[in-house]
C-alpha cells in the first residue's frame, strides 16, 4: 500500500476542529462545546445588570434605569422611578424616626416590593431587554426605525399643524430643500418623486399623474388602487409612505 510522503508512520492526520493529534488538545477550529459556551458566555454578560437587583433591592431601580435607557424604552424608565420611590419610602419608614409598628410593617413591605418584586420583574423582562438592546446597535435596525418615527411625526404635524406642515414641505420631496419626513404626497408630488413609492414605477407614476388630473385627486391608497386597478400588494406598500393632501 502507497504511503502519503507527508505523513509520517507515527503521526496521524490532523482533521480541522477535531484537536492537535496525539495531544487531545483542541485544534485551531472551535469545537460545538466551545461555541456553545462562547454563546452562554455572551449571553450572561447581556444580562449582567440583573445583579443589580441583588443588593436587597437598593439598586433595583438602577437596573431598569440602564434597560432603559440602553433600549430607549419609555416603560422601564418609569418602573424605575416606581423602584426608586418604593426604596425612598423603605428607607424613610425604617428609619430610627418611625419606631412604630404600623411604619415598620409598611417599611418591610416596601423592601419585599422593591427586592423580591422588582427582580422577578427583571428577570421576565430581561430577554426582551437583551434583545432591544443588542438591536438598537444594529446600525440597519436603527435607520428603518428612525425612518417609521420620521414617518409617524411628519403625519402628526399633518394632523395637528397643517401650517407648519405645509411651510417645512413634508411629503414634497421635490421641492428643494423640504423636509419631506420621508412622505410623498401622490395628490401634489410630480412623476419623479411618486416613483420613490414603493412598487411605483416610471410608467405607473406618469399613470398616476394623468388620473389624479382627470379624478382632481386621490383620498386614499385604496382610492388609487380602485381608480388604477393595483394589485393588493402595492395598495399596502403605500400606506406608511404615501399621503393624499387635497388641494
Amino acid at each position: 500500500m502507497t504511503q502519503n510522503p507527508d505523513v509520517s508512520p507515527d503521526r496521524s492526520v490532523a482533521v480541522p476542529g477535531t484537536g492537535v493529534p496525539g495531544t487531545g488538545m483542541p485544534g485551531r477550529g472551535m469545537p460545538v462545546g466551545g461555541a456553545q459556551a462562547a454563546k452562554g458566555g455572551s449571553r450572561f454578560r447581556g444580562k449582567a445588570w440583573l445583579l443589580l437587583c441583588l443588593p436587597v433591592g437598593l439598586t433595583t431601580f438602577a437596573a431598569f434605569l440602564y434597560i432603559g435607557i440602553r433600549a430607549r424604552r419609555r416603560r422601564w424608565l418609569v418602573w424605575a422611578g416606581v423602584y426608586a420611590a418604593t426604596l425612598a419610602g423603605w428607607l424613610v419608614l425604617d428609619a430610627p424616626a418611625n419606631p412604630g409598628n404600623a411604619a415598620q410593617g409598611v417599611g418591610a413591605a416596601l423592601a419585599l416590593v422593591t427586592w423580591i418584586g422588582g427582580g422577578v420583574h427583571a428577570l421576565v423582562v430581561s430577554n426582551d431587554a437583551v434583545r432591544r438592546i443588542h438591536g438598537s446597535e444594529d446600525p440597519a435596525l436603527e435607520a428603518a426605525r428612525a425612518r417609521i418615527e420620521s414617518h409617524a411625526e411628519g403625519r402628526r404635524l399633518l394632523a395637528s399643524q397643517p401650517a407648519l406642515a405645509h411651510e417645512l414641505g413634508i411629503g414634497r420631496p421635490d421641492i428643494p430643500g423640504a423636509d419631506d419626513y420621508g412622505l410623498v404626497d401622490v395628490n401634489h408630488c410630480p412623476a419623479a418623486a411618486l416613483t420613490r413609492l414603493p412598487g411605483i414605477s416610471n410608467d405607473l407614476a406618469a399613470r398616476i399623474v394623468r388620473e389624479r388630473e382627470q379624478a382632481g385627486g386621490f383620498s386614499s391608497a385604496e382610492d388609487l388602487g380602485v381608480l388604477l386597478d393595483l394589485p393588493p400588494a402595492t395598495v399596502d406598500g403605500l400606506r406608511d409612505t404615501a399621503i393624499f393632501l387635497p388641494d
